[in-house]
């Protein structure tokens, strides 16, 4: 079963909070220099807490789908732990930490939102997932204030097995169904970040170039044809 693999997976590659991020170490003139990354940290928190509410939908349309329901259960304590660190590391620089306020409107925003194809759902979590680990793998890389720098890296760790276990889930679902390949490619054409259901989506890198050529490899292994094939070749027109 996927759970059994995925579980092991993240408890061997899991951090922890109080043990490998140096909370005592942080230089808060260092961050402070770079505020307009505090502000994307802001922003990527804001949508890591968007998770209970997101996930809570996607699992109510895959209730009955076992292998789903148990590898996202995983997923949701890692998110909102993402939410956590970010957080408590811009409460300690004292620069605009998530108010419950921030949480509650963020939340209000989507509730009447409901997932109505479960398969282009999951395929769109798969890329957000994608592009998230590039993005704190950029940051990671950017953040002259140490603390921070190693906070993403750890982030984009995580967000780099979502994607992989979100590939895994939809992999059994395509294999042998033209219909569900099509979704999946649909939703990458049409593609609109989980995050900006929130705010709108950071960016560390624009047209990140490896990020988008390591996606549509990813959906020439997931679908026998990648995003910029499929556009060009027009497969998409009858639908």
């Amino acid at each position: 079963m996927i759970y059994d693999e995925y579980l092991t997976t993240a408890e061997m590659q899991r951090w922890i909070l109080e043990v490998d991020v140096a909370w005592n170490q942080i230089d808060r003139s260092l961050a402070l220099a770079q505020r307009d990354l505090l502000d994307q940290m802001h922003d990527s928190a804001l949508i890591e807490s968007y998770f209970p509410v997101y996930t809570g939908r996607l699992l109510r349309a895959m209730w009955d789908q076992i292998d789903v329901t148990s590898v996202f259960s995983v997923q949701l304590y890692e998110s909102y732990k993402h939410f956590y660190v970010l957080n408590r590391y811009l409460s300690i620089v004292d620069y605009r930490p998530v108010t419950d306020e921030e949480l509650i409107a963020a939340r209000e925003k989507n509730l009447d939102h409901s997932v109505t194809d479960p398969i282009a759902e999951l395929a769109r979590y798969m890329i957000s997932e994608h592009f998230a680990a590039y993005f704190f793998l950029r940051v990671s890389r950017q953040a002259k204030e140490p603390v921070l720098a190693k906070i993403n890296g750890f982030i984009a760790k995580d967000e780099f097995r979502h994607t992989q276990f979100a590939f895994d889930l939809l992999e059994p679902r395509v294999r042998g169904n033209a219909k569900a390949r099509e979704k999946c490619l649909e939703a990458g054409l049409n593609f609109r970040h989980v995050g900006s259901d929130v705010v709108a989506v950071p960016i560390a890198e624009k047209n990140d170039l490896q990020a988008i050529l390591t996606l549509d490899q990813k959906f020439h292994r997931l679908c026998g044809v990648g995003l910029s094939e499929f556009a060009k070749a027009g497969m998409h027109a009858a639908q």
